[in-house]
């Protein structure tokens, strides 16, 4: 037969789960804010690589139609409809910033990385000028393969197993 727990007892028992609950979540809410450490940084290093990627795709030469550079006596080649844009004067190229939002709701966290130019022609932004074309201008379609180009680098960073700190 067990014999009954006195209320000192009981009561020493229960300060002792009270600081173990308490040591607990300290803990939890320590590694809640490494992983979301962690998750910004890999957020920023998926971004560097979509902005590579968008420097690797928006290089080289073209097949379109040859024209002198604004302002100067040099020619390039455009794009012909269908490639990527063409290097005219490496403005463009070199516009795009990279952009990074982390979310924490919970126990979850929603990572954001983004590129964006905010290049812009005639009052409209360039690079939407180029991917979607216009009355005058075919589309020079390029942010599919920026995505495509650094999407196997952008999930190897996100599947490396978490650090933990």
């Amino acid at each position: 037969m067990a014999r009954p727990i006195s209320a000192a007892k009981r009561q020493s028992i229960s300060r002792a789960n009270q600081k173990a609950s308490q040591i607990i979540g300290k803990m939890i809410a320590t590694t809640l804010k490494g992983v979301q450490k962690e998750v910004s940084q890999r957020a920023y290093r998926a971004s560097n690589e979509l902005r590579n990627a968008e420097l690797y795709v928006l290089r080289g030469q073209r097949s379109g139609k040859k024209y002198r550079v604004p302002g100067t006596r040099r020619k390039y080649t455009a794009s012909a409809p269908g490639e990527s844009p063409a290097v005219r004067t490496g403005v463009f190229r070199l516009s795009w910033g990279t952009h990074v939002h982390v979310e924490k709701n919970g126990t979850h966290f929603r990572a954001v990385s983004a590129i964006e130019s905010k290049e812009r022609a005639g009052g409209r932004l360039l690079g939407e000028m180029l991917e979607n074309g216009t009355g005058r201008i075919a589309p020079r379609p390029y942010k599919q393969k920026v995505i495509d180009r650094a999407l196997p680098k952008i999930k190897a960073i996100y599947q490396k197993p978490y650090q933990g700190k």
